[in-house]
């Protein structure tokens, strides 16, 4: 877990941000694999025979006389040893380093943003999902006041993000070649195209998890990066309450 602050100056408004990560894992296991320029090696094994068959039906992998398997674990990892156990998906997410936005006005009104990324790998030929949702209702809240979560006019994201003069939001907008189809646009609009412009398409954060990212293919071993940007805004007629906010937003990523 990391944390991310807006520094709290004379007046200002802060915000703390704490970011949790899980990951969903169905018949999936962690795993590594060897490599080089020319080749990849999913999984080995010593054995002395196998072979695949299939029919209309069923598809079978098979090996014969297999050493070297079973289960074994450890504080810090499991392992499946064994070529057909290794057939299984992994999917793995990093860990987003710290994020520094700038203190907005509480009086004055102002914004600030910044992003966050993840990297997401996963050698499931169906791909992956990842999701985010924050814990509370509206998401960033000091012990004072509350900046409301940021509401679309419509079911799509708003491509631009508009907060009244009179209020105040704080929102979020998926970017990379892996943000879904939602948060893609066509130059004018959200949830239609296959653009994905950055600072655009803004939504607000929910208890329940929104999908923003994923891909319906392999993206290993390079993965693909999920950088998510956040945006807090108050209204030059808004008085926000000086304070330290914090939110703590969950991120998860599952194999489809």
């Amino acid at each position: 877990m990391k944390f991310f602050t807006f520094f709290k100056r004379n007046n200002f408004v802060s915000a703390f941000i704490l970011i949790a990560i899980s990951l969903a894992l169905p018949n999936s296991i962690l795993a590594d694999y060897m490599g080089s320029s020319t080749y990849k090696i999913q999984s080995d094994s010593l054995n002395f025979g196998g072979v695949n068959s299939s029919s209309d039906n069923y598809k079978l992998d098979d090996t014969l006389g297999e050493v070297g398997t079973g289960d074994s674990n450890s504080a810090n990892y499991y392992m499946h040893a064994g070529f057909l156990q290794m057939q299984e998906s992994y999917i793995s997410i990093s860990s987003p380093t710290d994020l520094v936005m700038d203190s907005m006005g509480g009086l004055s009104g102002g914004s600030s943003e910044g992003t966050i990324s993840w990297q997401v790998v996963t050698d499931n030929t169906a791909g992956y999902s990842m999701s985010i949702s924050a814990t509370t209702t509206p998401a960033l809240k000091s012990t004072l006041d509350q900046i409301d979560d940021y509401t679309p006019a419509g079911a799509d994201p708003d491509f631009t993000f508009t907060n009244p003069a009179d209020s105040s939001s704080f929102g979020f907008s998926p970017e990379g070649t892996e943000a879904s189809s939602r948060f893609r646009d066509n130059g004018l609009i959200c949830n239609a195209g296959v653009l994905e412009t950055p600072s655009k398409c803004w939504d607000g954060l929910s208890t329940t998890p929104k999908v923003i990212a994923g891909s319906t293919t392999s993206n290993m071993p390079a993965g693909g990066t999920v950088t998510v940007r956040f945006r807090a805004e108050s209204g030059a007629n808004h008085i926000q309450t000086s304070g330290d906010y914090n939110v703590t937003i969950t991120a998860t990523a599952v194999t489809l």
